[in-house]
């Protein structure tokens, strides 16, 4: 199979950044159903653990592009307008990708670190209603959650959340220590340090959006 048919058979991805990342998370999350896809220099951490991604994009400013495999897809997109990580995202869409998980947001410079809650901010939400985003963090794993979608998730008692809008947004969030019904929240502080008390945690964002939903690792 080809590449390019590769990518087109699998509906879930792992997008692997440059940035700092938990092996042991980082193995626990390499499959064979997903599409494994480096973020420009997130290719050396896949060298680095011993296999070969499926696709490199970026605009490979920090990568030796003599290293790449020539068996895998190569996409070099240069650009100003979007990061990296959002060049990815977009091209995992556009291939058919469903489930989005992306890895080696952490460390290195901190602009590059807000500029992947940024480029999270700057999906079209209506577009991507049916698609499935979230980030592991070496203590956290956080869900995108678009406006209009209902989400559940089952937590254990006590789970420490945090919930973030991107913009001005009406949201409700039940099951939780601290609940909101319909409520204005901005981005601010204001849905930091929760926990689950029900096993079901709901979210909706009614208005505005998307949000970001802190899930501690750590219970």
């Amino acid at each position: 199979m080809s590449g390019l048919a590769m990518a087109a058979a699998k509906k879930r991805a792992l997008l692997i950044a440059a940035g700092e990342m938990d092996n042991t998370i980082l193995e626990n999350l390499i499959s064979d159903d997903k599409l494994c896809i480096a973020i420009d220099g997130g290719y050396n951490h896949c060298i680095r653990m011993g296999f070969v991604p499926d696709v490199v994009i970026g605009d490979f400013d920090s990568l030796d592009t003599s290293i790449i495999d020539k068996n895998i897809i190569s996409i070099k997109k240069v650009s100003q307008e979007e990061t990296d990580l959002l060049k990815a995202i977009y091209w995992a869409i556009s291939s058919g990708i469903k489930e989005i998980e992306i890895i080696g947001v952490e460390s290195g410079r901190s602009d590059h670190i807000l500029g992947t809650y940024a480029a999270l901010a700057e999906i079209n939400q209506d577009e991507i209603l049916f698609i499935d985003i979230q980030i592991h963090l070496n203590d956290f794993i956080v869900k995108y959650i678009p406006r209009k979608k209902l989400m559940e998730f089952n937590f254990k008692e006590k789970t420490h959340i945090s919930l973030f809008c991107l913009s001005n947004s009406l949201v409700s969030l039940k099951g939780t220590k601290w609940s909101l019904d319909n409520e204005e929240i901005n981005f601010s502080t204001q849905g930091i340090h929760n926990y689950s008390e029900d096993q079901t945690v709901e979210i909706i964002v009614h208005e505005g959006g998307p949000a970001l939903l802190f899930i501690n690792r750590i219970l």
